[in-house]
């Protein structure tokens, strides 16, 4: 299975379709910033939308900056909050079931019109050349806003929500691969997205059994860093060369190289390339070996893992809170 976080951070707008899912937790405004420039999509869990208002609001723009549907049974929604999107023109589904979050009543939203975002954004990509929308085979990628640290069950929570809607995706994902009842393959569809959820300094996601590829261009390595410095010119002054540096890391740093392989549901054996301490075959477990704080050294690394594990990676300094 491959990942590709940084697609979403880049400032030329990602090459896939994504949602924005926002959860009424504390947002990252700095990654926020990011993310709303080219997100296809925006959904607001309930009292998320009180916390996408706060945000614009702040900036005064609170009837620009805009959620297109906001789905929850609503106990959490401020009225005065409600009332402004009403009156712009937001969808607002109320959905009572008790046996579902506010997080899965999103996630259940964007895969049944997965395919009408795709193919009707709410800010248009066009292909330079032809003009064209999406391909209709691409699948909508769902990035989550929600913190990690403030409560720890509800840290905790987020965690085990993510886990379990990623299981539910990949599930979702495979069946709608498979053939219809005349052995015929079905049409695409968008449904099944992998998720990630970004929080106050890091993405995190659940890597699945079996070979994971991550593709990490833009992480801040030092043996990089020192590179460039290595090559400026030797008459240059050291001032010159900082400044190189500072501008460098506000323009194409995604990352930092700090990254967590945790097991969640059972222990783990391991095996990793690219990293500065990979492993084989390592066992890993709560109450055990756990692999925190290792770093990235290559554009591209490897995890193979017997069950699924979740991957953490710190955010550039410049999208952390």
């Amino acid at each position: 299975m491959e990942w590709n976080p940084n697609l979403f951070f880049r400032p030329e707008g990602s090459p896939s379709p994504y949602a924005l899912l926002i959860l009424n937790q504390p947002i990252n405004e700095k990654a926020f910033e990011v993310l709303n420039e080219h997100a296809s999509y925006i959904i607001c869990a309930d009292g998320g939308a009180n916390r996408l208002y706060d945000v614009a609001k702040s900036q005064g723009k609170e009837s620009i900056i805009l959620p297109n549907t906001i789905v929850g049974d609503l106990d959490s929604l401020h009225p005065q909050v409600r009332q402004h999107y009403e009156n712009l023109g937001v969808t607002i589904l109320e959905d009572p079931d008790q046996y579902s979050t506010d997080f899965t009543k999103c996630l259940k939203h964007l895969n049944t019109h997965s395919s009408e975002i795709v193919a009707s954004p709410r800010k248009q990509r066009k292909d330079s050349s032809s003009g064209s929308k999406w391909a209709p085979d691409l699948v909508l990628e769902i990035v989550i806003l929600g913190g990690l640290g403030g409560r720890v069950d509800q840290a905790f929570s987020q965690i085990h929500h993510l886990y379990m809607m990623t299981r539910a995706q990949r599930e979702l994902r495979e069946t709608s691969q498979d053939q219809d009842d005349q052995g015929q393959k079905k049409p695409p569809s968008a449904a099944g997205g992998n998720l990630y959820l970004v929080s106050e300094e890091s993405i995190t996601f659940v890597l699945q059994q079996g070979k994971n590829i991550i593709y990490t261009p833009g992480t801040r390595r030092p043996d990089i860093v020192q590179a460039a410095v290595d090559t400026d010119s030797p008459t240059e002054n050291s001032e010159g060369t900082l400044k190189r540096k500072r501008d460098k890391e506000e323009t194409e740093y995604f990352f930092e190289e700090n990254i967590g392989i945790i097991p969640l549901s059972a222990p783990a054996s391991i095996t990793t390339q690219g990293f500065e301490w990979d492993v084989e075959d390592w066992h890993t477990e709560i109450g055990g070996q756990l692999s925190t704080s290792n770093h990235i050294r290559a554009e591209k690394v490897e995890i193979e893992t017997s069950v699924p594990v979740l991957f953490t990676v710190e955010l550039a300094q410049r999208l952390k809170r």
